[in-house]
């Protein structure tokens, strides 16, 4: 009898950390809610524990104890090749010949896992079981084997008197491929603030490689056997090509995943996104109805996840753009409070603080977004705000080469343009601003600025916007 309460607390501790309902938890287990109602009092049978086990990873057995309604174990390196990713994060060596500099080392790779372990869509593989290899070499795939992870990061940190060097390197455990790596240096003054930013800046750059990566993994399957999650991996490698057919592409995949497991909330935050940058683009032929779609899909997945980051950061682009400036900020703090690596939530903050007027304010976070993850595909994206902040506040030459850069990146977006054709009417570059015009209209609707105007009217930096394309020759 104390096994089964001890089980059943077990469960109810799992719904409660999970943030999962009754009913979430019998659509994901499989199992009828008479059944999940007697699985939370301690009435269930064995056959029922090994469902739980195969659906959650909880283990309710004592080690050692078979499970004799199980499928026949998968062998290690075929447990990292199925299921949802996971991974290890390796101790980082001190390559300094200090001592002392060791639990420097440790803390970087205490804040990573802990970093990491935020992204829910992962299975991190926590601190007391990554410790085990301090200090001993180790070949990755039989770490990899041994923990049942697919992917590993490793890296190493050396000081240099006041100086500090970190690298780290992402691996593809079953195929020792690399990833990612890079190579952080550091003045160190302030150790707590160094650990920070190399923490922020490194998930910030793993995670959109793990996403193409699994992108990659479920692509080469079957069609009819890729489940909800593999539908959102292949989306979200789509939405970050940022083009029409590519976001198309997206919806209509994670619109089946939404059929699929209609309890999903990453499906339908990542849907809300899809279609609010359809809307953005003037891809919807009311744009209006685009925002209305994408808030609603938004709402949808907070009902089932409040902590989803994505569905945050459209609710909060949503009010945004309707000129709901302080619940607008209010969302997108909370996306990042939540999720502090997601660099495309950090832009989609400094673009509301810039509507809103606190210019220097959209101009740290539109930078430090450019600095956390300058290969994404949205890269384009963020140049293009961080040069819009920089115009807002009147930064003229400062905005010229990033706005330039943004039209580089996404020449089928005629927002882009529009900014640009500003700056270069505020610097007197009219040739240029003359250039620029003839291409934006040959992507969107004429140029004009009554239309500028009345779009741009609930935000603070539309008559600094409006000056440079009347002085750049757009007529009214």
């Amino acid at each position: 009898m104390e096994d089964k309460k001890r089980i059943a607390a077990t469960i109810r501790n799992y719904l409660a950390r999970e943030r999962l309902s009754r009913e979430q938890f019998a659509f994901k287990t499989k199992l009828g809610k008479s059944t999940v109602d007697k699985l939370l009092i301690g009435l269930f049978s064995d056959k029922t524990l090994s469902i739980v086990e195969n659906h959650t990873k909880l283990s309710f057995r004592p080690a050692g104890e078979p499970d004799r309604h199980a499928a026949p174990a998968a062998g290690p390196a075929e447990a990292t090749i199925h299921g949802k990713p996971s991974i290890a994060v390796l101790p980082f060596a001190n390559m300094s010949c200090d001592p002392e500099q060791e639990y420097l080392a440790d803390g970087i790779t205490e804040d990573i896992i802990t970093a990491l372990a935020r992204l829910r869509w992962l299975f991190v593989i926590s601190r007391n079981s990554s410790f085990v290899y301090k200090g001993r070499p180790a070949d990755v795939r039989q770490v990899a084997r041994d923990l049942g992870v697919r992917y590993v990061l490793e890296g190493s940190v050396r000081t240099a008197g006041l100086r500090i060097r970190i690298t780290g390197q992402l691996v593809d455990a079953e195929t020792g491929k690399h990833i990612w790596a890079e190579r952080y240096d550091r003045d160190l003054q302030d150790i707590f603030a160094v650990q920070d930013d190399i923490t922020e800046r490194v998930v910030a750059a793993v995670e959109p490689h793990l996403y193409a990566e699994e992108g990659f993994r479920v692509s080469s399957r079957a069609p009819e056997s890729i489940d909800a999650w593999g539908l959102v991996v292949r989306a979200m490698g789509l939405i970050n090509r940022v083009g029409r057919r590519q976001n198309e592409d997206a919806q209509a995949l994670l619109r089946h995943a939404v059929a699929i497991e209609p309890g999903y909330a990453r499906a339908h935050a990542l849907l809300s996104w899809a279609l609010w940058w359809a809307a953005l683009c003037y891809w919807f032929p009311d744009a209006r109805e685009g925002y209305r779609q994408a808030a609603g899909h938004a709402q949808d997945a907070l009902s089932l996840d409040p902590s989803d980051p994505w569905a945050r950061m459209v609710s909060g682009l949503c009010l945004s753009t309707a000129g709901q400036h302080e619940r607008a900020l209010g969302e997108l703090r909370t996306a990042l409070g939540l999720h502090p690596s997601f660099a495309l939530g950090r832009t989609a903050l400094g673009w509301a603080l810039l509507r809103a007027g606190h210019f220097d304010e959209a101009i740290a976070e539109t930078g430090r977004a450019l600095r956390m993850s300058p290969l994404d595909g949205f890269s384009g994206l963020y140049t293009a705000i961080h040069g819009l902040a920089l115009l807002g506040a009147q930064h003229f030459e400062e905005a010229l080469p990033f706005l330039r850069a943004s039209v580089s990146s996404f020449a089928e977006y005629s927002g882009h343009y529009n900014t640009l054709i500003s700056c270069c009417g505020h610097l007197g570059l009219l040739d240029e601003a003359r250039e620029f015009i003839e291409i934006r209209n040959r992507v969107g609707p004429p140029l004009c600025l009554s239309v500028l105007r009345r779009n741009l009217g609930k935000f603070a930096h539309r008559d600094v916007f409006i000056e440079g394309l009347r002085k750049a020759g757009v007529p009214e």
